[in-house]
C-alpha cells in the first residue's frame, strides 16, 4: 500500500476541486480552459494511489463537462485524450482501450495536436515489441475496441447531432418531476442521472425571465437528486422549470405557484 503525506494529499485535493471549479464555471466562456485538463490529469495520478476508482470517477467527469466548450476544438481534443490517460486504471482496464481513443482523435476529431500519430505509432511498436518479449500484459490481438464499447458512445454523439433512425441515444436524464404541484409555499424538483452529468437547473416565468437560479451549473454524480424550492420569493401563475445537461438534454415541468 502506498503512503501519501496528508499536507500533500490535501494540497492535491484543493487544487483538483479548484480545477475542477474552474472547468464547470468558465469552459463555455474561456477558450483557454482546456489547459487545465492536463494539470487534471497529474493531481488524479497522485491524489491517492490506494484508491483503485479514482479514475473511473474522473473519466465519469470528463464525459460529463465534454461539452461545455463547443467553440474551440483543442477544448474536446484535450479532454478526450485524458480520457485515454484512465484506461489503463480501473474497472475499464480494456487492451488496446487508449490507443482506440487516439485513433479516433487522429482520424476524426478537428485536432491541433500534430504529436498525436507519432504517439500512437510509437506506442504500438513499443506494445508490439512488450509482447514479442513475452509480456503477458500484452495482448497478442492488436484489434482496436470501439468507443461504444469502452463507455465512450457519448464522444461519438454531440449534442448537435441528429440520432439516426433505428438507433439509440444513450439517455443521461431519466426524470425530471416536481411535487407538489400545485404548490403555495414550497416544492421539490426531483430528477434521476444515468450517469454523472453535468447539470443546469433553474425556473422562468411565462415570459421566459428567470425567476429562480443562477445560470450555473455543476457536474452531479448518477442516483436521484431532489431539490428543495422556497416558493416566498417566486411570482405567483405559471411557472417552468428546466433542467439540462451537458449532453444536450432537455427537460421542462410545468409549475403552478399559487399564493
Amino acid at each position: 500500500m502506498a503512503w501519501v503525506d496528508p499536507s500533500t494529499h490535501d494540497l492535491i485535493v484543493q487544487q483538483n476541486d479548484s480545477l475542477r471549479a474552474y472547468v464547470e464555471s468558465c469552459a463555455s466562456s474561456d477558450n483557454g480552459s482546456y489547459r487545465a485538463f492536463p494539470l487534471l490529469d497529474v493531481d488524479v495520478q497522485e491524489i491517492d494511489p490506494n484508491d483503485t476508482t479514482r479514475y473511473d470517477h474522473y473519466r465519469d467527469w470528463l464525459l460529463s463537462v465534454l461539452y461545455l466548450n463547443t467553440t474551440n476544438p483543442d477544448y474536446f481534443c484535450t479532454c478526450v485524450q485524458s480520457m485515454a490517460r484512465t484506461f489503463p486504471y480501473g474497472r475499464y482496464h480494456i487492451p488496446n482501450a487508449s490507443l482506440s481513443v487516439i485513433r479516433y482523435l487522429i482520424d476524426n476529431a478537428p485536432c491541433h495536436d500534430s504529436s498525436l500519430i507519432p504517439f500512437y505509432d510509437r506506442s504500438v511498436a513499443l506494445r508490439h515489441q512488450m509482447w514479442l518479449r513475452g509480456d503477458t500484459t500484452i495482448p497478442e490481438d492488436t484489434a482496436l475496441p470501439s468507443l461504444d464499447s469502452i463507455g465512450l458512445d457519448a464522444v461519438l454523439h454531440p449534442p448537435s447531432a441528429v440520432p439516426l433512425p433505428g438507433t439509440d441515444a444513450q439517455v443521461h436524464l431519466a426524470s425530471f418531476t416536481g411535487s407538489p404541484n400545485p404548490f403555495t409555499k414550497e416544492t421539490e424538483l426531483t430528477f434521476v442521472l444515468n450517469r454523472m452529468t453535468y447539470v443546469t437547473l433553474a425556473i422562468y416565468d411565462e415570459l421566459g425571465r428567470m425567476v429562480w437560479g443562477d445560470g450555473k451549473g455543476r457536474s452531479l454524480d448518477a442516483g436521484t437528486h431532489t431539490i428543495h424550492i422556497d416558493g416566498t420569493g417566486l411570482p405567483s401563475g405559471t411557472l417552468y422549470a428546466r433542467i439540462s445537461t451537458g449532453f444536450g438534454e432537455v427537460k421542462t415541468v410545468k409549475l403552478v405557484h399559487q399564493e
